[in-house]
């Protein structure tokens, strides 16, 4: 009795093994291979590396990140090492800010210049797509950047945004 139960469970191994080799050969002719992604999303990969690496190494002056048309300027740090708070803009809470800073956007002014290819890059980049246009940031940036105050950014200097808060 005990010789055929051993003999049934290595028959179930065997069949399993043979399953799953059978399975993963057929599941392999069926899946087609990945494409490669575009040249230009290589270069922009490596440069995003390679200033990654670098970030230990102290850098004098911000540089900014080569990029195809639909690309915004990107810089690896902000300008005199201080960003702008960008969540005087609304629509801009500090996990969006966080978000942008990390993709190198830090500057009123950098969104200010921000096309219609531009804003579909962002789309495509951050977690909220259709934000920018929806809530006007490029409108808003250009007042901030010449100096000016919206509503929203006097609300957000008085305190009385919890969005725009720090924690």
């Amino acid at each position: 009795m005990l010789e055929i139960a051993s003999q049934m469970i290595l028959c179930l191994l065997l069949a399993a093994l043979l399953g799953f080799i059978i399975g993963y050969l057929l599941g392999r002719g069926a899946c087609p291979q990945e494409e490669a992604k575009p040249k230009e999303d290589d270069d922009f990969l490596a440069q995003l590396h390679n200033l990654s690496s670098t970030q230990d190494e102290p850098q004098e002056k911000e540089t900014e990140i080569e990029s195809d048309t639909s690309t915004p300027q990107l810089l690896s740090s902000p300008r005199g090492g201080k960003k702008d708070n960008l969540t005087r803009i609304k629509g801009i809470g500090v996990k969006i800010e966080k978000t942008l800073n990390d993709k190198g956007i830090y500057h009123f002014d950098q969104i200010a210049k921000w096309t219609e290819e531009n804003i579909q890059w962002v789309d495509a980049n951050i977690a909220f797509p259709g934000r920018v246009e929806r809530e006007n940031w490029v409108e808003q940036a250009k007042l901030l950047a010449a100096g000016e105050e919206t509503e929203f950014s006097k609300r957000v200097d008085a305190g009385e945004v919890s969005s725009s808060k720090k924690s």
